[in-house]
């Protein structure tokens, strides 16, 4: 049938990939905006707390990670340039403060049992972060840009 036919410059929609990034970054979004929320409204308490870290550290950290997880899953919905390196750096960096949180503020205990797990969550995450962005799909998606949102 007549307009039924593939171009082959056709532009494709957003990879798969892609989409599994966004949805992953926005979630870790959400979880640092409730954590945030629950550390103002809790501060009072946190503090009575005998804490190894200050309540302002847990709300900072929270605060960084929510809006730069927000701007990061919006540049790859819009298939902004950046976005594609900048999903590489802040993989980067989260499991860096992942791993300083750890061995610095985590209870020793905890640490010694739990590393493992940990440490193979981490390469599996930032192995499908690198895979994903990698792909000829995700390339081509931030060099041409389709998604033309508004």
């Amino acid at each position: 049938m007549p307009g039924n036919e593939t171009k082959p410059n056709q532009e494709q929609g957003r990879p798969s990939g892609i989409t599994v990034l966004i949805i992953l970054y926005f979630l870790i979004s959400t979880f640092y905006l409730l954590k945030f929320s629950q550390v103002l409204l809790r501060w009072s308490s946190l503090e009575k707390l005998p804490l190894t870290i200050e309540p302002f550290y847990l709300a900072a950290d929270s605060l960084v990670w929510f809006i730069s997880g927000i701007i990061l899953a919006w540049g790859l919905w819009t298939g902004k340039k950046w976005s594609g390196p900048a999903a590489m750096i802040l993989s980067f960096l989260y499991g860096l403060a992942f791993w300083a949180d750890r061995i610095w503020v985590a209870e020793p205990e905890g640490l010694a049992q739990r590393w493992p797990i940990n440490l193979v969550l981490t390469i599996i995450g930032f192995s499908m972060v690198t895979l994903i962005l990698s792909r000829r799909s995700s390339q081509d998606y931030f060099r041409k840009n389709p998604v033309k949102i508004p």
